[in-house]
């Protein structure tokens, strides 16, 4: 019950600040918002850093991991994050989020094809109703 109840908050979260972003890039080009943003990551770290009293993984982390998480960071943290700018700044937030959510279909192909995880009737359910969903916004 917990691991759902924190994803459902994620969920809001995730739904919140589309909302925030919408607003505060009205009268901002998508690259300085994007910028400004970043402070707030930025602020979020040292106070994650403040209250954190030791991060005794980090000396256990091998350098593949490493990789990964920084190519993963420019990935969804840079790249992506000034696509969507752009994209939530030209369209309209009710069709740009969800199209934009469908993110788990590409993460379960992924999944399915480079580390062998199991398929399922209900994986497949939840996979074509998010392509239906997109189609019906296109």
């Amino acid at each position: 019950m917990e691991t759902f109840f924190l994803a459902l908050l994620t969920a809001f979260i995730w739904g919140f600040v589309p909302f925030l972003e919408k607003v505060g890039l009205s009268s901002v080009e998508p690259t300085a918002a994007y910028m400004v943003r970043c402070s707030g990551v930025f602020l979020g770290v040292v106070i994650l850093i403040a209250f954190t009293p030791q991060f005794p993984s980090f000396g256990k982390m091998g350098v593949k991991s490493i990789f990964f998480l920084i190519f993963a960071g420019i990935l969804a943290g840079v790249v992506a994050q000034l696509v969507f700018y752009k994209a939530l700044k030209m369209g309209e937030i009710s069709r740009v989020i969800p199209i934009t959510s469908c993110y788990p279909l590409f993460t379960f192909l992924l999944g399915w094809i480079f580390l062998g995880e199991e398929v399922t009737l209900s994986k497949v359910a939840g996979m074509l109703l998010i392509l239906g969903g997109i189609l019906l916004l296109k």
